[in-house]
């Protein structure tokens, strides 16, 4: 019996010895599952005084028919807690109203023109700002987390004995990242303040889209080190069938058995199309377990993120995407500055970038230059990736993506000259041949919805001119009945000739 305790108590030991120096090891040589454990006992310091703080403004207010209180701090407890339901408009103000108007057929079909042509330029315009902001952050980040920075040479110093070290800590990133974003955000709001619209939602809810598009990001971040090119483009295709299926969980959107298979096609054919026409999986990095599984968590996190950022958007006022911004910049940032100090990374990762240079070798030129740009593409990608999830949804701005990533590649092909395979061509007929067919089922419901509205009009026209005949004949019959009525006045001249 003590032979077994002591067996217990020494292997305790060295399992506590062996996480100890799992914890002190470097940032950068760390293993992830225990970053990402330490990232959310981090988030958990902060989660768990704001829940407690939510349930004693609830208690506090009783509900939301509540009085508006006069103090600051009260009124902005209660928008935090329960928000500003007395400011929610109602679904439907005029129905009544826009049921009686009859507008003719050619003002509706200019007003049809009209709308799409203003729907295509704020596609294309979307379309184009999410490319450039885009293509800038992943240019800039997969600058920053695979390569390396050189230590600065001291006086005295041999250049040959440069040391090379690698960025070791995505989450500081993300935090001058979140910054910038909140920065932007606060520039533009105190700029056109009276342009916005009341925040209905409490200011709580934020702190969801914060959580899971922060751990999102440190996933895709953290996911570049394990996986290949091939692997990401198979997982980030696969994002749209992932978005519908949160979609129907998060906000209770049902979506068709033809628009499953369509999403399924436009993965496929991507994946096949971005695999075949890419030669950065040959003699690149092996993807390893550790890899699948942070991109797994990232496109099922990032699903959740846009469709929550809608379900917030779908609010009467609307939510405008510069008060989104400042919510979840603003959780963002309290939660990753945190995280940092408690992990003891904060001032190591600045240490960093201003102990390092460029490997051009230029002393000027420090990695705090790529960290503002990268920070700075992030903060109006952020605009324009709000602005789509608010005006097209979350698939729209999941297949924004994916067509980015063929786009790419075509043109790249185009200019260095390297021909596409066929198997290349197959996937990329099935991309677009599941979109126009989706596109075309659109349509053919939408013509088929104006098919019943001219058939309800053409009803409600008819029965109101029925209904203006029988009222001319009734009229008609009381005109003609008026002398039976009054038969009672004729037999007076005749006791008079009596």
């Amino acid at each position: 019996m003590n032979e077994t305790e002591i067996d217990t108590t020494s292997l305790l030991q060295k399992v506590a010895q062996y996480a100890l120096e799992l914890v002190l090891l470097p940032d950068g040589e760390q293993p992830w599952p225990l970053k990402l454990s330490l990232i959310l006992i981090g988030y958990s310091t902060i989660i768990i005084p704001c829940w407690l703080l939510l349930y004693f403004l609830r208690k506090r207010f009783n509900g939301e028919k509540t009085e508006i209180p006069e103090e600051w701090y009260w009124r902005l407890g209660r928008n935090f807690a329960i928000g500003r339901p007395e400011a929610a408009l109602p679904k439907r103000q005029s129905s009544t109203d826009s049921a009686q108007e009859i507008i003719p057929q050619s003002q509706q079909e200019k007003n049809e023109r009209k709308k799409m042509l203003k729907e295509i330029f704020y596609f294309v315009h979307y379309f184009t700002g999410i490319q450039l902001t885009l293509v800038a952050m992943g240019f800039l980040q997969e600058r920053v987390i695979t390569r390396g920075y050189p230590r600065d040479i001291p006086l005295g110093g041999n250049e040959s004995d440069v040391i090379i070290d690698r960025f070791g800590d995505s989450q500081y990133l993300l935090l001058w990242n979140r910054i910038v974003a909140l920065l932007v955000a606060m520039v533009v709001i105190l700029w056109n303040i009276r342009s916005q619209p009341d925040h209905v939602p409490p200011y709580y809810k934020h702190g969801y889209t914060s959580i899971a598009n922060t751990i999102s990001s440190w996933c895709q971040y953290e996911a570049l080190k394990y996986v290949s090119f091939p692997t990401q483009m198979i997982f980030k295709c696969s994002k749209i069938v992932v978005t519908m299926i949160m979609g129907t969980i998060v906000r209770r959107t049902r979506y068709s058995i033809f628009e499953y298979v369509c999403g399924g096609l436009i993965a496929v054919g991507a994946s096949l199309f971005l695999v075949s026409s890419s030669d950065s999986g040959v003699g690149g990095k092996a993807t390893s377990i550790s890899g699948i599984i942070l991109m797994i968590g990232y496109i099922f996190v990032d699903a959740f993120t846009t469709n929550w950022q809608k379900k917030l958007f779908d609010t009467k006022p609307r939510v405008s995407k510069y008060q989104m911004m400042i919510g979840v910049n603003c959780f963002s940032t309290i939660l990753c500055f945190v995280s940092l100090l408690e992990q003891g990374t904060l001032f190591i990762s600045t240490r960093y970038a201003l102990t390092h240079k460029d490997l051009s070798g230029n002393n000027s030129i420090k990695p705090q230059r790529d960290v503002f740009l990268l920070s700075i593409s992030g903060a109006f990608g952020q605009l324009y990736i709000y602005a789509t999830i608010a005006h097209f949804g979350p698939i729209c701005f999941a297949i924004m993506l994916t067509v980015r990533q063929i786009g790419s590649i075509i043109l790249s092909s185009i200019y260095y000259g390297h021909p596409l395979t066929i198997y290349a061509c197959i996937g990329l007929c099935v991309v677009f041949g599941a979109m126009f067919a989706d596109i075309y089922r659109r349509y053919r419901i939408r013509q088929r919805n104006l098919k019943k509205k001219k058939t309800v009009r053409s009803n409600s026209t008819d029965t109101s001119a029925s209904t203006t005949s029988t009222t001319s004949v009734t009229s008609d019959d009381v005109a003609v009945s008026s002398p039976i009525h009054s038969q009672p006045s004729t037999p007076e001249p005749q006791q008079n000739k009596l």
